[in-house]
C-alpha cells in the first residue's frame, strides 16, 4: 500500500488556504489517481487559479531543487509518500520572499 498521507513540510499561508491546497493535492493523487507528475501540477494550478485567481504555480516531483519568490502568504511545500509538491502564488509586481529548498 502506498502512503497517501500528506505532510506539510513548510507553509507561509493561512490555514484555510493551506487546507485547500492539501485537499486539492489529495484529490489529484487519491481520487483522480493522476499518475503523471506534470498532470498533477497542471490540475493543482488550474484548481487554485479557478478558485483564487491567476498566478499560481506548482512543481511535483521526487527530487528537485527550487528557489521561488512568492507574495508573502501564498507558499506551501508538501510531501505525499515519496513525492513532493511545491505550490506558490506570485503576483506580477511581487517583491516577496525567496525560499530555498
Amino acid at each position: 500500500m502506498v502512503d497517501t498521507s500528506i505532510v506539510v513540510k513548510e507553509s507561509a499561508m493561512p490555514w484555510d488556504l493551506q487546507q485547500d491546497c492539501v485537499d486539492c493535492v489529495a484529490h489529484a493523487f487519491c481520487e483522480l489517481r493522476i499518475q503523471e507528475q506534470s498532470q498533477i501540477a497542471k490540475f493543482v494550478k488550474s484548481e487554485l487559479d479557478s478558485k483564487y485567481g491567476a498566478n499560481w504555480h506548482c512543481v511535483v516531483g521526487r527530487s528537485f531543487g527550487a528557489l521561488v519568490g512568492h507574495d508573502g502568504e501564498h507558499y506551501v511545500y508538501l510531501q505525499i509518500g515519496d513525492v513532493y509538491v511545491l505550490i506558490w502564488r506570485m503576483d506580477t509586481e511581487c517583491v516577496g520572499k525567496m525560499v530555498l529548498l
